[in-house]
């Protein structure tokens, strides 16, 4: 009864959280947009992958239950809704020399029958030194390929979570070939090292495991680790539709900071004007594409010349334009202006002519590098780039506009 008391007492604090809606985005702020970071809006399908061998310990398997409780405690809903798409499904495989489906994607419906559910699976190790992580993450693979991959969840994005205390990668049972084909096919891995004497070199092996930054050690035992997860999971859950490229600090570095904003190359030449439309109309809140900054230019070219743009020069537009007096920058239908503040890329000598004339802006390559130039709206067509909001926490994707766009 004390623990029965005690676990209660543990979910009423993992419940405690003031339901809080992030506020709008404003780009009248001159920044550009952050991914959302609203754990109750999550929306993505997990599976925590447990080592529950002996090397655990019973000790270990309570911490790892607490810790998957409370990074899914501030208010995230788990199941599947109708009438609200930002869910999130969680599933629970545990693993030694084997591995047992201990709940699909299907089973928790809430928080708490996640929690009585983990807590029971993890309440003791099984009998068994060996841990073999292949069987854990092929037991994952096979969930999502029946559950989450060609169904109506396919384009939620996909986290396996890995808590190990032992790392065995040899033959057979080497897990970074199945480990790399899960993260080409999109799919996240977390992992956790809880070492123990003995398991020397575990948290370099799930190094190996984990997508870029996501590798994280059991020892931090301040609470930062649940941060840490619920960041990763945060930015799993901010991402672009297909064939768009998320805007990050460094083109050359796929690990930098990620903004909450994505971009489109559109080797398709047309007039600004007519590039305007084409962007607006594939959703509403996609437009020509802002260069706020010079780090955001610079990103802007190096993805144009990864693209098919016609080269020698370079000319692509962008959504800088003058309208009523000033130059703005283009914003999804029905949001207001926005005045081009302090940085400017302008070529030498521009603008030129009569604003009322040649009143939209292209990028036209100078050297080893592209400059602004303001251009007539209707007369010169070139290729251009469309911006809209990632898919995140703020703002959901539905499945047409993540594969079809």
């Amino acid at each position: 009864m004390k623990i029965a008391n005690m676990k209660l007492h543990t979910l009423s604090l993992a419940l405690i959280g003031v339901y809080a809606c992030s506020a709008d985005y404003d780009p009248a702020s001159y920044v550009d947009r952050s991914c959302g970071t609203d754990l109750s809006n999550l929306w993505l399908d997990v599976i925590a992958v447990v080592d529950n061998s002996r090397g655990m310990t019973n000790k270990g398997l309570s911490y790892v239950a607490s810790s998957i409780i409370s990074v899914f405690g501030k208010n995230t809903r788990i199941g599947s809704s109708s009438a609200e798409p930002r869910t999130t499904r969680l599933g629970l495989v545990t693993y030694n020399s084997v591995a047992t489906q201990n709940a699909d994607l299907n089973q928790y419906q809430s928080i708490e029958d996640a929690y009585y559910g983990i807590y029971g699976a993890l309440s003791t190790t099984v009998n068994t030194t060996e841990s073999y992580l292949t069987t854990g993450l092929n037991a994952a693979v096979e969930l999502f390929s029946r559950q989450s991959f060609r169904s109506n969840r396919q384009h939620y994005r996909k986290v396996i979570i890995v808590y190990a205390s032992e790392y065995n990668g040899r033959g057979e049972f080497d897990p970074v070939p199945i480990a790399n084909r899960l993260k080409a096919s999109g799919v996240n891995i977390i992992t956790i090292a809880y070492e123990q004497p003995g398991s020397a070199g575990l948290l370099q092996g799930l190094s190996q495991i984990a997508s870029p930054g996501f590798s994280f050690s059991g020892d931090n035992i301040a609470g930062n680790l649940v941060k840490e997860i619920q960041t990763a999971l945060l930015q799993s859950n901010c991402f672009c539709p297909n064939d768009w490229t998320q805007y990050r600090g460094s083109y050359s570095d796929p690990t930098s900071y990620r903004y909450g904003v994505c971009l489109l190359p559109v080797n398709l030449p047309k007039v600004w004007a007519s590039a305007k439309m084409a962007c607006s109309m594939k959703s509403n809140r996609t437009h020509l594409a802002t260069e706020f900054t010079q780090a955001k230019h610079d990103f802007i070219f190096n993805l144009a010349q990864h693209s098919n743009f016609k080269q020698n020069p370079y000319t692509y537009h962008i959504g800088l334009n003058f309208v009523n007096g000033a130059w703005i920058w283009d914003q999804p239908a029905g949001q207001s202006p926005v005045n081009l503040k302090s940085w400017s890329n302008w070529q030498t000598g521009f603008p030129i002519g009569s604003p009322a004339s040649q009143s939209v802006v292209s990028n036209i390559q100078n050297g080893v590098t592209t400059k602004w130039n303001n251009i007539a709206m209707y007369t010169a067509a070139a290729d251009y780039v469309c911006e809209t909001y990632s898919c995140d926490t703020d703002n959901y994707c539905d499945a047409d506009f993540v594969y079809d766009n």
